[in-house]
């Protein structure tokens, strides 16, 4: 087997080393070694600068909105629909979560008119403040027409609140919750093209009919008669009307209910894992040598010096900048 000199950081708080998507996926097929000082190889993410240490292969994961910057990584995983040679993979991170993806793989006509009693008329489920405020606006305006149930830290306007009272297992809380709506509003924090996160994933899986923003593209994976998508209507207003329509309609509401999240029922080529597979593979099979893709010379590495100066000046700033806002405060 294979042996291969690895590390990973620059992830989220709380993120496993010896316990992650990649590294349990990549043991399958090399004997990988996690090696922090001198990896041959670098799995980096978007909460730190970390990575700007190590002069290695760089492959680059985002689980958020945020387009990779090849002129300092090697290869990329994410979302937006890129093609650049064999150096970028869109794989959203709702793709890692296989489990879920047989959830929505729906028997025909499997729902039946007892759905329709749910004990909530729709569900926001949020922790961050810091969205685009259309998530924040469609979420007053539909509370007008009926209360929409928030059990989130954001906006909550219940008694319990799923993440703080479940925490490690929040999700499947979540799930629990939606599953007692008839609607799910699943808003991403930002719209950009290829950006659909798991939000819309939950919502399906909870049997609600989603309410969704975000991926103005999102058909491409997804079954548009599946779900209410708000980028087909001219303003959160006409999509409220949908709403109201499809919730005073038993008849409409369980047909929308029936379809298949995904087009023809099937999880589509685009994710699954055989395609990750491969970009890795094409990545670790090839000599280490042939597997540098970024310039290492001329203005890109004039472009990362600068960067690495500028992490120095913020690391050195950091007891002023902390002062100052305890000061504000």
């Amino acid at each position: 087997m294979q042996k291969i000199k690895l590390w990973f950081t620059d992830f989220y708080e709380g993120f496993e080393i010896e316990n992650n998507y990649f590294f349990n996926l990549l043991k399958k097929t090399y004997n990988v070694e996690l090696d922090q000082r001198s990896p041959d190889y670098l799995i980096y993410s978007c909460y730190g600068s970390e990575f700007l240490k190590y002069n290695c292969i760089r492959i680059y994961y985002t689980g958020e909105n945020l387009v990779p910057d090849f002129n300092l990584c090697d290869y990329a995983i994410g979302f937006h629909y890129l093609e650049f040679h064999d150096r970028y993979l869109r794989f959203p991170n709702f793709a890692l979560f296989k489990d879920q993806f047989k959830k929505l793989i729906k028997p025909l006509n499997s729902v039946h008119s007892e759905s329709i009693s749910k004990e909530h008329f729709c569900n926001f489920i949020y922790a961050n403040s810091e969205a685009d405020p259309a998530r924040d606006d469609f979420f007053n305006l539909l509370n007008k027409y009926k209360k929409v149930s928030s059990p989130g830290r954001h906006l909550n306007n219940l008694r319990i609140n799923v993440g703080e009272r479940f925490s490690k297992d929040w999700m499947y809380t979540k799930i629990q919750f939606q599953s007692s709506c008839k609607f799910s509003i699943a808003f991403e924090n930002s719209s950009s093209p290829g950006y659909t996160t798991e939000k819309l994933l939950h919502a399906f899986i909870s049997n609600t009919i989603p309410i969704y923003w975000g991926n103005p593209e999102v058909t491409k994976d997804f079954n548009p008669k599946a779900f209410i998508i708000c980028h087909e209507y001219p303003n959160f207003e006409e999509v409220v009307k949908k709403i109201k329509e499809i919730d005073n309609d038993d008849e409409l509401f369980i047909s929308i209910l029936n379809e298949p999240p995904f087009r023809n029922n099937s999880v589509p080529d685009n994710l699954k894992t055989d395609n990750l597979n491969k970009f890795l593979a094409n990545i670790f099979d090839q000599e280490l040598s042939d597997a540098f893709r970024r310039p290492n010379y001329g203005t890109t590495r004039k472009y990362e010096n600068n960067l690495k100066g500028l992490v120095k000046l913020k690391n050195k700033m950091k007891p002023v900048i902390n002062l100052i806002s305890k000061l504000k405060n």
